[in-house]
């Protein structure tokens, strides 16, 4: 060390340094996720006046706290981010299907839970 280095001089060059060559500063590594949305009825015949609902422009969120039995519902259907495996087969088969279309609203696809639309904001690593 030089002798007229002090700390806070060494503290702003390992600031940098650590820019270029620390983990810290980088973008976290992202494998396969999505992040999605989703409205859930148990009764097909619902489906039809959700569409409707959300075709004359309410809110998808306002549409999914008001209609599904999801316990997401409270947060407007949002089922944050996930990885392939986490939700059951019919429904990753549509989240993670490059060719579903982001941001808008797909379905019914019917699981055991029952009938749901869904909408995908955000896919990485397909």
């Amino acid at each position: 060390l030089h002798p007229n280095l002090t700390p806070l001089q060494m503290g702003l060059f390992d600031a940098f340094s650590k820019a270029f060559s620390n983990e810290e500063y980088a973008a976290p590594p992202e494998g396969v996720k999505a992040t999605a949305r989703h409205i859930l009825v148990k009764n097909q015949d619902e489906i039809g006046f959700i569409l409707n609902e959300l075709g004359s422009g309410t809110p998808f969120a306002t549409v999914a706290k008001e209609y599904s039995t999801c316990p997401s519902s409270s947060q407007g259907g949002s089922l944050g981010s996930f990885a392939p495996g986490t939700m059951v087969k019919e429904f990753d088969d549509v989240i993670f299907d490059p060719e579903t279309e982001l941001n808008t609203v797909v379905g019914p696809v019917q699981t055991q839970f029952g009938y749901h639309l869904i909408v995908v904001d955000k896919r990485t690593g397909v």
